[in-house]
């Protein structure tokens, strides 16, 4: 089964500890498919930021928390996340907030 780069990088996870990795220590986080490796992120990234040279990638997997209320339990959604060590300038991929 193949499957196309533009399917790798879903989103930017925005989140105050994500905003601050990528300011100071030039660390991005995506949220990835879950088929997605290594390679495929850095290829895909590769792809949108030529000129950006990668040092590393780490992945990882979100496990969702079930959540209760007055109906019963809610199923959790299991997320992938990938966070790229880039060399060079800041890359403004999310809107100013």
């Amino acid at each position: 089964m193949s499957h196309a780069l533009e399917e790798v990088l879903k989103k930017p996870l925005i989140t105050e500890k994500s905003s601050i990795a990528a300011s100071t220590l030039g660390k991005y986080t995506f949220e990835i498919p879950k088929w997605a490796t290594k390679n495929h992120v850095k290829e895909a990234f590769a792809k949108y930021f030529p000129d950006h040279k990668i040092l590393k990638v780490n992945t990882g997997s979100i496990f969702g928390k079930a959540k209760r209320s007055r109906k019963g339990y809610s199923n959790p959604v299991d997320r992938k996340k990938a966070i790229i060590t880039v060399e060079g300038e800041h890359i403004d991929y999310f809107p100013e907030v």
